[in-house]
């Protein structure tokens, strides 16, 4: 089924300049690609400190 969206002028030349940027072959394309980042986590979410080893109570810690 083809439906049509409503988009302002501005959003329309985002996604062109952002269809040549990743290459794509249509707006439809575009769109699913920025669905499928927004769904993905980023590595980026996983803090500041990404490379921090894990946190692990000592003995003392669970008996408290």
């Amino acid at each position: 089924m083809v439906t049509t969206i409503q988009v302002h002028e501005d959003v329309l030349g985002q996604l062109n300049v952002l269809k040549k940027q990743m290459s794509a072959r249509s707006n439809e394309e575009v769109i699913k690609m920025l669905i499928r980042d927004a769904k993905s986590l980023k590595e980026s979410r996983f803090g500041m400190l990404p490379d921090l080893e894990t946190f692990e109570r000592s003995y003392i810690d669970r008996l408290g």
